[in-house]
């Protein structure tokens, strides 16, 4: 593989931009090697050499050589005149080249994100540190405080702060209730509190937004309690050393490259010149050298290169990065650890963390297995696609009246709606991952898994991509033969039941029934825990697959409703009192989806504190279960005018409110000041940024203005039920064509939500998430001493365009204006990053900082 796409795909996504730039780099070069040979084809003599030296030769056809004396004397005069031209242009190249682009501006931009990341780690470090002192404290002490658990920090996630702890004092029901609560914990299903209503009024009278807070309400852990959430919290600070550690090796790796590049493309010797240069001036180099010095004198102790792996530093200043992993290597396997066979555990899971930056391509295709499963999903959706279709036709011309289409076709087609709902997410992952945007950890967290550095590598064969649509086609496979049965005799028993069967039956079955279903099993747990979340909405706080599912559910409203009619014709009822026109529970379960979401963003608002965007986001979904009320009774009572006006009153509402909402909130777009024209500055949609003019290609644009148009018309789509004769608006092909528009809409919304959450992301220089800390952070820790160290006055640059961190630069720039109105117009383009619990980085006391730097290192930027 060549070194620019083993860059490109071995990079860390939300640091794309620090690194060297690679291509561009070979580009420049590409211009400079042209220009050295049009240089030198233009005098009229060419040099050639042999083995006894130059010898000339004119520019004819015969090229006979020169014998007189003179011309010869003029040739080497010309020929002086070209070398001096020619060396010329070399110094020029060097200094354009070297001196000030790879020097001035690659090096110097990568050597301050190094240092910025470097500064990060030691305050990560230094809170780790006085973490596990605390844990010490607390398990030498734990028997004199008599089994008491100590007061810990809050941590952000679902039921691990804020807990409901007011359990019954009979000893058999608590211990019924501790195993309970304990399941329900260990499935971040354990119900909590709001944690910021202890100043909601204060938030309300407040013009600043952005300021969520976690405070108030403190958690008690135990030693085991705490050493679970410190283990975490260290192999997470592991990880984020390897990533780091990385980033230095391949940038190091790229200047190197780049620089005997330039020598073969222009003939100079400048390697050795730079490499001397960068050891003594580039933290990147200097502590690579230190690193290699480090392996080379283990390698030649033990005479083996699998030295590398018990390699240790001996001190901070030559290597931090492995100075911080052996210490935290030390404290993961021998402080946190009690027995030899816990210290194994834990030096195995080590093992399976450690990031290499490459991947052994040979290893990836010699174990792919996601030919097989994309041979045999494409023969499952191939054949099901007919059937499905099959089924559609008949439904499509059969009379108005019949079983087959007001019965069958609806339940079916409810079911059609939900494959398709993720069918055309796979799709959605699938660009996500040709674009370079980070969906997995923006959606799963996948930081945490134990994928290594499949995270980070743009190879089809990890991206589980096929996995999932391997999975998935068990479901269309059977939906389709069932359906297909169902209508061939027109009855719903025993097929929509034995359907039903099938569904829970892949959900649940045991691993080895099925090939490849053991790699799902994280998958299965984490959408049937989310379904229940999002059922329960309130009682928990919001994480980003809780809030992404609502808001996928909320246009699935027409399979939704299928599970009244479902119901309703299992009943004793007559089928002609089932459809959308009898039926007021069509209406409330229609409006459900809806519900849940604003639910959700009350418990945001009781979390944070903040009103915007929560209170604005509820009042939304709010309007939104009125427009489904609204036209399940104009429905239901004959499209009287009664019902009419006030439907198309909340129908027009909830479009405009949610359109723009969509297109200003979800999608930041819309905004005047972007260099992309009413779009926003970063559109990873639209490929790479022409390298000379800064521009994205046009055509590549043209789809965010389509997505903005199609949005708008679609959210429209109620006029068909205001507008049309009461014969198309009743009928179960009309439902089914606008149910349709509404998933391929969200198709396109959920495209354009994850890139803006991965822009956020890259603002941030987000790459993890952070894992709860068992004890407070004190403001006295060491934490705010190094905070004040090696802060770059030139940190502006680690942010990009205008736009700059949410939370605490941005935060901190509210401050200074006062305005509600400024402040609201400011905040617009990171309201969505607030949809969702986000974990903070440190806390200080009762209030937390979070995804950022604190507020020391912030007031230095600005």
């Amino acid at each position: 593989m060549k070194f620019g796409d083993h860059i490109n795909e071995s990079a860390v996504p939300e640091w794309s931009d620090k690194y060297i730039n690679y291509k561009l780099g070979k580009k420049k070069l590409k211009q400079y090697a042209k220009r050295l040979e049009e240089e030198a084809n233009e005098e009229e003599f060419t040099l050639y050499g042999n083995a006894s030296g130059p010898v000339f030769y004119n520019g004819t056809n015969d090229e006979s050589a020169i014998s007189d004396e003179s011309e010869l004397r003029q040739v080497n005069t010309q020929y002086g005149r070209q070398d001096k031209v020619y060396t010329s242009l070399q110094e020029t190249f060097k200094t354009d080249f070297v001196t000030n682009w790879l020097i001035g501006s690659e090096l110097a931009k990568c050597d301050e994100f190094y240092l910025w990341l470097l500064e990060k780690s030691r305050k990560k470090y230094s809170v780790l540190k006085e973490q596990l002192r605390i844990y010490h404290l607390h398990e030498n002490h734990e028997s004199f405080l008599d089994g008491e658990p100590i007061i810990a920090q809050q941590n952000g996630s679902s039921g691990s702060y804020g807990s409901i702890k007011n359990f019954p004092k009979n000893p058999k029901i608590m211990g019924f209730t501790r195993r309970l609560k304990k399941i329900l914990s260990s499935n971040d299903l354990l119900p909590s509190w709001p944690t910021g209503l202890s100043n909601i009024k204060g938030n309300l009278k407040s013009s600043h937004t952005g300021t969520e807070t976690f405070g108030g309400i403190a958690m008690a852990v135990t030693v085991h309690q705490a050493e679970r959430m410190l283990s975490e919290a260290l192999l997470e600070f592991y990880q984020y050393l390897q990533l780091v550690k990385t980033y230095r090796d391949l940038n190091v790796t790229g200047f190197r490259k780049m620089v005997k590049k330039f020598d073969k493309a222009c003939h100079t010797s400048e390697v050795s010149e730079f490499m001397d240069y960068a050891r003594d001036t580039s933290p990147l180099f200097k502590h690579v050298d230190a690193n290699i010095q480090l392996l080379a004198q283990r390698m030649k102790q033990t005479g083996t290169a699998q030295a590398s792996a018990k390699l240790k530093a001996i001190n901070e200043d030559d290597d931090p990065i492995m100075w911080w992993e052996t210490k935290i290597t030390e404290w993961y396997t021998k402080d946190l650890t009690n027995s030899d066979s816990a210290q194994k555990r834990h030096n195995q899971r080590l093992k399976k963390l450690s990031i290499q930056y490459t991947l052994n391509e040979q290893m990836i295709h010699r174990n792919n297995r996601a030919i097989a499963q994309m041979f045999f999903s494409g023969i499952g959706l191939g054949t099901s696609g007919a059937f499905i279709c099959y089924t559609l036709y008949l439904a499509f011309f059969s009379k108005f009246n019949s079983v087959l289409h007001q019965i069958l076709f609806p339940l079916w087609s409810g079911w059609y709606m939900v494959l398709l709902a993720a069918l055309l997410f796979l799709g959605n992952c699938f660009i996500w991952h040709r674009t370079g945007i980070n969906y997995r950890f923006i959606m799963l967290g996948e930081m945490h898994a134990k994928n290594g550095t499949q995270l980070f590598n743009n190879d089809f064969a990890t991206s589980a991509i096929s996995l999932r649509l391997y999975f998935l086609t068990f479901f269309v496979i059977a939906c389709s033969v069932c359906a297909l049965m169902s209508f061939h005799w027109c009855v719903l028993e025993p097929y929509g039941l034995v359907y039903l069967g099938i569904v829970l039956f892949l959900f649940f079955c045991p691993n080895r029934v099925f090939p490849y279903f053991d790699k799902m099993v994280d998958s299965r747990i984490w959408l049937v825990k989310t379904a229940i979340r999002l059922m329960l909405s309130g009682l928990y706080p919001v994480e980003f697959g809780d809030f992404f599912l609502g808001d996928i559910i909320c246009s699935l409203t027409y399979s939704m409703s299928d599970i009244a009619m479902f119901f309703c014709v299992c009943s004793s009822t007559p089928n002609s009192l089932c459809g959308s026109s009898k039926s007021k529970a069509f209406g409330v379960l229609s409006c459900l989806p809806n519900y849940w979401r604003m639910m959700q963003c009350f418990r945001r608002f009781g979390d944070s504190g903040d009103w915007f965007p929560h209170l604005l986001n509820a009042i939304k979904y709010l309007i939104g279960v009125g427009y489904y009320a609204s036209l399940a009774a104009y429905r239901i009572s004959g499209n009287i005018d009664s019902t009419r006006t006030p439907f198309i009153i909340i129908s027009t509402t909830n479009a405009a409110i949610t359109a723009a909402w969509d297109i200003c909130i979800d999608w930041s777009l819309f905004q005047p000041s972007s260099k992309n024209w009413l779009l926003r500055d970063d559109l990873y949609l639209a490929g790479k940024r022409n390298w000379k003019t800064g521009q994205y290609a046009f055509g590549r644009v043209l789809f965010y203005y389509f997505a903005m148009v199609w949005d708008v018309l679609i959210r429209f789509q109620w006029i068909v039920y205001a507008l049309a004769p009461q014969t198309i608006q009743q009928s179960a092909i009309t439902s089914f064509v606008l149910a349709v528009t509404e998933i391929l809409r969200r198709f396109v919304w959920v495209i354009l939500r994850v890139e803006n959450e991965h822009v956020a992301n890259v603002h941030l220089f987000k790459v993890t998430g952070e894992s709860p800390l068992p004890y407070p952070v004190s403001e006295k820790s060491d934490m705010v001493t190094a905070d004040k160290r090696n802060v770059s006055s030139s940190s502006l640059s680690l942010y990009h365009g205008n736009l700059e961190e949410p939370s605490t630069a941005f935060k901190s720039y509210l401050r200074r204006n006062s305005s509600a109105l400024f402040t609201l117009a400011k905040s617009v383009p990171w309201a969505h990053t607030t949809d969702f619990q986000r974990p903070r980085l440190f806390s200080f006391g009762a209030n937390a900082v979070h995804d950022s730097e604190s507020d020391s290192e912030t007031e230095s930027v600005n």
